[in-house]
């Protein structure tokens, strides 16, 4: 029997992300308390090095295409939505998360991996990401055979990490089809803060040489644009400096369910 091993990428392309055509070896441990508040941390620091608000909700964006789509059971929808309260918990403590099991459930229609780079037919970087009702009849998933034996993708899409620290896919950027040529190149694939629209590294922070996107139509920023923003984050973030606390490291990405047989 198939088990399922994980609800979603919280904070993906990190350390423990799997390298494979299907998502497949995603680490199995869930992240500590510590490093969950490590990561939200480092997001917040890149939102204040910016632009800081008293409204911005730390979070990443991931664009890229997406794997197969895999459907969950009423039996695992409550399953999931009890990891979903134990991370938000230690996503931001104190606080309950937004949604009730009813709300949840109702929304839940499956996951699906998104892949954001990677070599055709050899290898990939996929993370997992939570896909909604409303989102997964309007997008064109791999069939599972396909991405397992060629690694390939489906639509481009773009996903974001609500309040609580789950990933959902939002919506579909590019079709699978004829048009997806001249439609992906105004976009870049990768793993983005959902505030200033700079790419990351697996630390989650800015990645040196890497692009930045619009977070609110997606599109792909020029090259002038992301150098200047990247060097005014370096400057402020250096102004910010706390050398009396650790760096953060790297996070596992995935926030594990209780292994359920898949009858």
């Amino acid at each position: 029997m198939r088990r399922i091993l994980a609800l979603a990428a919280v904070v993906s392309i990190a350390s423990g992300c799997a390298v494979s055509k299907d998502g497949i070896g995603f680490a199995q441990r869930a992240p500590s308390s510590n490093q969950i508040a490590q990561t939200r941390e480092q997001l917040q620091r890149n939102e204040a090095a910016a632009a800081p608000t008293d409204t911005a909700v730390p979070g990443i964006l991931i664009i890229g295409t997406t794997g197969p789509f895999r459907p969950v059971s009423d039996k695992e929808r409550v399953e999931f939505y009890r990891s979903y309260v134990a991370f938000a918990a230690k996503w931001h403590p104190g606080e309950p998360p937004r949604l009730d099991a009813a709300a949840f459930q109702d929304r839940l229609a499956g996951w699906a991996s998104i892949e954001t780079s990677g070599v055709p037919g050899v290898m990939s970087w996929r993370s997992r990401v939570l896909v909604p009702a409303s989102a997964a009849s309007d997008t064109r998933f791999a069939s599972a055979a396909g991405s397992f034996m060629f690694g390939t993708t489906g639509d481009l899409v773009v996903a974001r990490q609500d309040y609580d620290g789950l990933t959902w896919l939002e919506r579909v950027l590019c079709r699978d089809d004829t048009t997806y040529r001249d439609c992906a190149k105004n976009f870049r694939a990768g793993v983005f803060d959902e505030n200033t629209g700079i790419e990351l590294d697996r630390h989650r922070k800015p990645k040196a040489g890497g692009a930045a996107v619009d977070v609110t139509s997606y599109l792909k920023l020029p090259d002038d644009v992301v150098r200047h923003t990247a060097s005014e984050l370096d400057m402020r973030d250096s102004r910010h400096c706390d050398c009396n606390r650790a760096t953060p490291g790297s996070v596992g990405s995935t926030v594990p369910t209780p292994a359920l047989d898949n009858r």
